[in-house]
């Protein structure tokens, strides 16, 4: 989920329309909001996806979003929390939302609850976005519309009884953006194959009818062949065993978090700079392989595995 709020921030207001029933004008652009909150000083404090909407017939800042993804119980976001919203806003110097989003309706919960900054007068009430409010199903106009809040839709609900129509309908919409050039698709492809049963994406494809040479339970593999940026066609035919050789460095870093985050694992701070800083092919190589198989973020540095 990270990586898809990271690339698509114009996902921060559909949610809020969507998912929270808020209004949102229309007047406003949005814009990739910063991730780091430079006025504390310290290094650990990342936002997990930020947005700014900004009005379009001045340019001001109308409001910005800082969004957290939380899977589970976290007693330290009670003071962290705060001081992002609090970091943002200084330095945007706009009014700053604290918005949840989690796939785990218990987390939700328990993220929904006010955090006192003192007395029980002054209150941080978080808008979370749990699973009950992410929609279950799309018309094939809306998901070509929000292919993004279509794709986090089978993120949460692809593993479901009865997700079968949402998952072929956000498909297409994802594969027509492809065919189109749109860049970020490639990301959404792959995050929806990650999130669904290989079987139910075989029967899905023998129902859709696909034209030869596209298999939507392959173009997952893509990501550890060829990167992040190129074609279907180049990477389909390879997966995890015939390695990278030809990958880029940050198509390979970008491969790993990739794959951590669709396993439900994510990296700290301090994990994805050492991540970022690593330069070495051989060890970015066996990263990635340990990627689909640690059952935690720690184990994908340790020594021997």
């Amino acid at each position: 989920m990270t990586m898809l709020v990271a690339e698509n921030p114009e996902l921060w207001p559909e949610l809020l329309r969507r998912c929270l029933g808020l209004e949102v004008d229309e007047d406003l652009q949005v814009l990739q909001g910063p991730e780091t909150i430079r006025q504390l000083r310290a290094s650990d404090h990342i936002v997990d996806g930020t947005a700014v909407f900004q009005r379009i017939r001045d340019g001001t800042l109308h409001e910005a979003v800082a969004g957290e993804i939380q899977r589970e119980r976290d007693e330290d976001k009670w003071w962290t929390w705060p001081l992002h919203v609090a970091g943002l806003r200084a330095r945007l110097r706009c009014p700053v939302t604290l918005v949840v989003l989690t796939p785990y309706q218990r987390t939700a919960r328990w993220a929904s609850r006010p955090i006192d900054l003192g007395r029980g007068r002054m209150k941080l009430h978080p808008l979370v976005v749990g699973p009950d409010q992410i929609p279950r199903s799309f018309e094939p106009d809306e998901a070509r519309r929000h292919p993004a809040l279509a794709t986090l839709a089978v993120m949460v609900h692809g593993r479901r009884a009865g997700s079968k129509r949402l998952i072929r309908v956000t498909l297409q919409a994802v594969l027509d953006g492809m065919n189109r050039g749109e860049g970020r698709s490639n990301l959404l492809m792959d995050l929806i194959v990650a999130s669904v049963h290989a079987k139910t994406l075989q029967g899905i494809e023998e129902e859709m009818g696909i034209e030869p040479g596209i298999c939507f339970t392959k173009i997952g593999r893509r990501k550890f062949a060829e990167g992040l940026e190129r074609g279907i066609e180049q990477g389909i035919e390879r997966g995890i065993e015939q390695g990278i050789e030809r990958g880029r460095r940050d198509e390979r870093r970008q491969a790993i978090a990739l794959v951590l985050d669709s396993r439900g694992l994510t990296l700290t701070p301090a994990q994805r700079r050492r991540l970022d800083r690593c330069s070495d092919d051989v060890r970015l190589t066996q990263w990635l392989r340990r990627a689909a198989t640690v059952e935690r973020a720690q184990q994908l540095f340790a020594r021997s595995a």
